[in-house]
């Protein structure tokens, strides 16, 4: 076992062990450890430390994410391991709240693949024991012949089951999308670990909220609505959801969403944003229960936001990264929504 030891920006520190080939990152999150991450996949840069002593040993030297890695010792803790029994990492933010539930790895069965449409698919993964994930979170899964892991988000949120259900855009050039949409995984074991994410409501969250979600950013914010469904949150907080694309013929999941407002009592208020055309009479007459409107999903969810004197909702962003940008830039700035209102995990 190697020992890590980890200071912050503010002089905390804290320790644990990681077994030969273990990504720090995911020892240290398992052990309880409050390190920072977004994607935890090597493409966003969030889990940048800095080695003060010992040495690592880097896993994919070519990771978008260490664009952010401009200085001598600086590395991504999720694409690297320790190399010798004794290391001491610092790292430029400040330690985290550590959440339940708790971090671990599992393995599971994939189940076949279902694609919904030329780019994004759904399929689920029957664990070898109960999971417990907070609505938003998502799965690092690995599979046998792809090296590393690749972030899904769960789609529903039943507290204690052993199925997960995601949903999965198709990545041109990519090795586990592609496989996925093959149904090359079909009936074969699969690794997981998680839950990550910090886009998630909360046990004490009780109040509107606003997202904005594009892609695969669906599957978290599915899983969200349907945690406020059971808790009947909408009842007490009328909320709104922009689900952003691109055209009527690349629609997926509207009669999901469609059976989620008529739930919701009206308490849910959802609208579809084409960005490249205006949905037409006979399309919005197939879904009644959803409003439509052309243009981006920033955009769209400008006019969405709650009225000035009402209650401050969170809001949830979840989709490609340009949206996801886009979506902080609006809120931040035109809104001038607070940042701490502002809950999405970047994948990209």
């Amino acid at each position: 076992m190697i020992t890590v030891s980890v200071s912050d920006r503010a002089g905390a520190s804290a320790a644990y062990h990681v077994r030969p080939g273990e990504r720090l990152l995911h020892a240290g999150l398992a052990a309880g450890i409050g390190l920072p991450y977004e994607c935890a996949t090597g493409t966003c840069g969030s889990c940048k430390a800095t080695v003060l002593e010992g040495s690592v040993r880097t896993l994919w030297d070519e990771a978008p994410g260490r664009r952010v890695c401009r200085r001598p010792g600086e590395f991504l803790m999720c694409q690297a391991t320790g190399a010798n029994q004794a290391l001491a990492l610092a790292i430029p933010t400040a330690f985290r709240e550590a959440r339940a539930p708790a971090v671990q790895a599992r393995r599971g069965v994939a189940s076949a693949f279902h694609p919904l449409t030329g780019e994004i698919g759904c399929f689920s993964v029957v664990c070898d024991e109960p999971v417990d994930h907070l609505p938003g979170q998502f799965m690092l899964l690995s599979a046998p012949g792809v090296e590393g892991g690749r972030a899904y988000s769960m789609t529903g949120h039943a507290p204690g089951t052993r199925r997960l259900d995601f949903l999965v855009r198709l990545k041109p050039g990519g090795a586990l999308s592609p496989a996925l949409f093959a149904d090359r995984l079909a009936e074969h074991e699969v690794e997981l670990f998680g839950p990550l994410g910090r886009a998630v409501l909360r046990e004490e969250d009780d109040r509107p909220f606003l997202a904005i979600a594009g892609g695969s950013g669906l599957a978290g914010v599915l899983s969200i609505v349907e945690a406020a469904l059971a808790r009947g949150l909408f009842a007490r907080s009328p909320s709104r959801l922009v689900f952003g694309l691109r055209r009527m013929a690349g629609s997926y999941m509207l009669d999901r969403l469609s059976d989620a407002v008529r739930r919701s009592g009206a308490g849910l208020r959802l609208t579809v944003a084409f960005s490249d055309e205006e949905a037409d009479a006979g399309f919005r007459a197939n879904y009644p229960d959803l409003g439509f409107a052309h243009g981006l999903a920033h955009e769209v969810a400008r006019q969405e936001l709650m009225p000035p004197g009402g209650e401050v909702p969170i809001c949830f962003i979840a989709g490609p990264p340009a949206m996801v940008d886009a979506a902080m830039r609006m809120l931040v700035v035109e809104a001038r929504v607070s940042p701490t209102e502002i809950r999405y995990d970047r994948f990209g």
